[in-house]
């Protein structure tokens, strides 16, 4: 009887130790992406930095949305 909870438990351990890490993995690919979306953001913004006002509000609302898609996507 012990050797089956012995087992049992170290069962529930080892399956609850690989979820964790496959969320972990995950999480670290989510915050890659979000990143990745919000270093594009800034770049564009930096950009339109030169640009006359009407073609530069234009351009940061654009890279807003686009920053947005690429959120949603990287939520995924």
């Amino acid at each position: 009887m012990k050797r089956v909870v012995c087992s049992a438990v170290l069962s529930l351990v080892i399956a609850a130790s690989l979820g964790s890490a496959s969320a972990l993995v995950d999480s670290r690919g989510h915050r890659a992406a979000l990143k990745l979306c919000k270093q594009k953001y800034r770049n564009a913004v930096r950009g339109a930095k030169y640009l006359r006002s009407t073609q530069r509000k234009a351009r940061i609302e654009q890279a807003r949305r686009e920053r947005e898609d690429c959120e949603k996507l990287a939520s995924k």
